[in-house]
């Protein structure tokens, strides 16, 4: 077995599936795990990847294909845990695995010993060495050190807060600078993503957990069921109000309450603890303006209709209990998604208030940007460059500088026909201060939540929370 002829077995199938199962999981058994080789192994699967010497042997021996084969194992002092020693080396080599999967990373590994290494003495077995690596530094450590392929097993496992999706940047970045094969690795689930690692230059694609792990993808299936764990608050902060409200985990909104809202971002975050804390909910949502990174709740980008509001924080550090936070077009247009008659279907949101914010769902999920980004119409020019914003936001139009009711008109009119071409949705709907107020005839709904959709919106992402958002 040598690099050709893995190459060959990849040209034929580049779907490599990793069985394996971790301490603990029910599967973790050879004889389960075979059945699991061989299920692959039947569709057409010509190369595995699995763990553990007994595992190795009884899944080559049953299937006849060739295992990528490694070990784990933990050394205190050392972050490092697959195949992380010659002793875990020569475990998958007397395996009989001819294809040896390494931590590829640059760090300390136990024992002082280094990547070359275990690189050495994987070739002088006539064995083939793929490095495991994590961004692009460690796959040129990985190149330099002699490995004979890349894989991204640990992009995004390495440092806080890990993706929801595959890392395909990362094997879009290696492919084009390194002159190694590269495999795709790490939170494959969908076809698509695995299309788009191989149309950007993968010659080979690893997929385990999607595949091969019930355990895991019943807690994928579970997350996307409604919260029950009691009575949730809903935020909703814009450049005019602040409103909270006391939700049932029934979306029924029992309580609300609303003050100016204040210029300072501390106290903004008070206002809204003391009244999570009032009400005793065990988990909040959030909708307000600016740019929320869904992963981490923050503010990464604001204008002024809300006083310094750039690193605001919205977590449970800040208000108490497990929060997930969204820019407000979000919030509200995923209230109107969550509605009976909107389930599964594409559905707008127009939010005119201080300004102008807009939302896309489709098929429950928020269209975004990798920062949390909605996408957006405020800044757009509507005509003689002034912008949709300037038109219809109502911080512009207290400044003095709306124009006359049918430029007003026109500019909604216009909005609405360029969200229904661009978006295709199923429905649109209006919401907002501004919004609300427009009597005219269009192909826009009203908000059935009245003034507080982004109150109904920042329940429904703590209640049906969305499959690319974090709880923090």
């Amino acid at each position: 077995m040598n690099l050709t002829s893995i190459l060959k077995l990849l040209g034929e199938c580049p779907l490599v599936v990793s069985v394996q199962a971790p301490e603990g999981s029910p599967l973790r058994d050879d004889s389960t795990l075979v059945r699991l080789a061989l299920a692959s192994a039947n569709e057409g699967v010509r190369l595995l990847r699995a763990e553990g010497a007994s595992s190795l042997q009884a899944i080559a021996r049953s299937t006849g294909l060739p295992v990528m084969g490694l070990i784990k194992r933990t050394y205190e002092g050392s972050p490092v845990y697959i195949t992380p020693t010659l002793a875990e080396v020569e475990e998958v080599l007397s395996a009989g695995c001819r294809v040896v999967a390494v931590d590829g990373t640059g760090r300390p590994r136990p024992r002082e010993e280094s990547l070359s290494d275990l690189v050495r003495v994987i070739h002088h077995a006539g064995a083939i060495a793929v490095g495991d690596c994590d961004t692009l530094d460690s796959i040129r450590h990985a190149v330099e050190c002699g490995v004979d392929l890349v894989s991204t097993t640990l992009a995004g496992y390495t440092a806080p807060g890990t993706p929801r999706g595959p890392d395909i940047e990362l094997v879009r970045r290696a492919v084009r600078e390194f002159a190694v094969p590269v495999l795709a690795e790490g939170r494959f689930r969908e076809p698509w993503e695995v299309q788009a690692a191989l149309r950007s230059g993968a010659t080979g694609v690893v997929i385990g957990g999607a595949i091969n792990d019930p355990v895991k993808q019943t807690k994928r299936f579970l997350g996307a069921l409604p919260f029950q764990g009691g009575r949730v608050g809903a935020v909703d902060l814009g450049g005019t109000w602040l409103r909270c409200g006391l939700f049932t985990s029934g979306w029924e909104l029992l309580e609300s309450d609303r003050a100016p809202t204040p210029p300072d971002p501390q106290e903004r975050l008070i206002w809204i603890r003391s009244r999570l804390e009032d009400w005793g909910v065990v988990r909040a949502g959030v909708s307000s303006g600016g740019v929320i990174d869904p992963q981490g709740g923050r503010v990464v980008r604001a204008k002024d209709i809300i006083p310094r509001h750039v690193g605001s924080e919205f977590s449970q550090a800040t208000l108490g209990v497990p929060t997930l936070a969204a820019n407000d077009g979000h919030a509200s247009a995923y209230a109107h998604a969550c509605l009976p008659e909107n389930a599964g279907r594409r559905v707008a949101t127009l939010a005119l208030g201080t300004g102008v914010g807009f939302g896309l769902v489709e098929r429950g999920n928020l269209w975004r940007g990798p920062s949390g980004e909605p996408p957006g119409f405020n800044d757009v020019e509507f005509r003689q460059g002034r912008t949709y914003e300037d038109v219809l936001g109502g911080a512009s139009r207290a400044a003095g500088s709306e124009g006359d009711a049918g430029e007003v008109e026109a500019a909604f009119d216009s909005l609405v026909e360029l969200c229904q071409r661009l978006f295709l949705p199923d429905r649109i709907y209006v919401c907002g201060s501004v919004g609300l107020a427009m009597s005219r005839e269009s192909p826009a709904v009203r908000s059935p939540f009245g003034e507080f959709a982004g109150l109904y919106g920042a329940a429904a992402l703590a209640l049906y929370t969305p499959t690319d958002w974090s709880v923090n």
